[in-house]
């Protein structure tokens, strides 16, 4: 329905807002500890706020199935790595360059959601693609030597790779699932594998205040409050939608950067963003005009 699309779209551009007030504190904070122990701060913090709206919604402790448990398994583990390559990405490139390359969720997104859930993509999507890819491969010319910037950007498209997994499980389950609940056990999973993963490092002793500030602040906007945003827009539209409208967020990180860190991508940086941008725009744009395309239901008595 016309409503429902409009309610998933603003959704996700809720959740664009939420990703671009991520990085910037997320960048500050990789000054003030290791990638491991930011990583770690961000799903605790993000698990508390998630926990607190959870127990306020619903006055109690929520109760989960095994298949809840399952789906926030699966979430958990692809949180905790895509958040260890954001932040190992964030070290090493600006934030506004690693939204724009996160945006390449948006193709990862279509592709893995056509054998998973069936939601097919037609010639404009691949056309958009080709685009896209030119503008990564400017953003990171395969012929130069390899700098930190281009480990950074690596290590960003691994994270969109996580992230633009989660979404597609996310729509294949969201009818089934409760999003705030089970936001916050995948969390709080994560936070569990992490401490698998890493054990009992000595730097624990060392997070400092600054640290847990900044890392808290991404958490609320990125972790808890961008990823419910885009939970719930998987409710009412397909999953490669959901990603596409988050492309207004590079746009709201630049600006945020220049305002609050002075930090501006390369002029090779902002070509090869932009040329990526136009490319993944390009099925959205031919959605929209497909839909409006689309004869209005009969009026018909039946």
């Amino acid at each position: 329905m016309p409503g429902e699309h409009r309610r998933g779209i603003l959704w996700a551009v809720a959740s664009a807002f939420g990703i671009a007030a991520f990085v910037i504190p997320w960048k500050i904070a990789a000054s003030h500890g290791s990638t491991a122990t930011n990583t770690l701060v961000l799903l605790v913090a993000a698990a508390i706020f998630n926990s607190l709206l959870t127990v306020y919604r619903h006055k109690s402790i929520p109760r989960f199935s095994r298949f809840d448990l399952g789906v926030a398994t699966a979430l958990g583990s692809l949180t905790l790595l895509g958040n260890l390559a954001s932040a190992t990405a964030i070290k090493l490139i600006s934030p506004a360059l690693l939204t724009v390359v996160q945006r390449s969720e948006v193709i990862i997104v279509a592709l893995l959601a056509w054998p998973i859930i069936g939601e097919r993509i037609d010639r404009r999507f691949w056309a958009g693609a080709a685009i896209a890819i030119c503008g990564l491969l400017l953003l990171n010319d395969p012929l130069a030597a390899a700098d930190l910037r281009t480990t950074g950007i690596f290590w960003a498209v691994a994270s969109a790779v996580c992230f633009g997994s989660m979404a597609v499980v996310t729509r294949k389950t969201i009818q089934r699932i409760d999003p705030v609940s089970v936001n916050g056990l995948r969390l709080w999973l994560a936070v569990m594998l992490w401490f698998i993963w890493n054990g009992f490092p000595p730097e624990l002793a060392e997070i400092s205040s600054a640290q847990v500030g900044y890392v808290s602040l991404a958490a609320f906007s990125g972790p808890f409050l961008g990823r419910l945003c885009l939970m719930n827009s998987a409710k009412y539209v397909e999953a490669r939608i959901t990603t596409l409208a988050t492309l207004a967020a590079p746009v709201l990180t630049l600006v945020l950067g220049y305002l609050i860190l002075s930090d501006l991508p390369t002029s090779r940086e902002i070509l090869g963003g932009t040329i990526m941008l136009i490319g993944i725009s390009i099925p959205l744009l031919g959605l929209a005009r497909a839909r409006r395309a689309r004869p209005p239901p009969s009026s018909e008595a039946s």
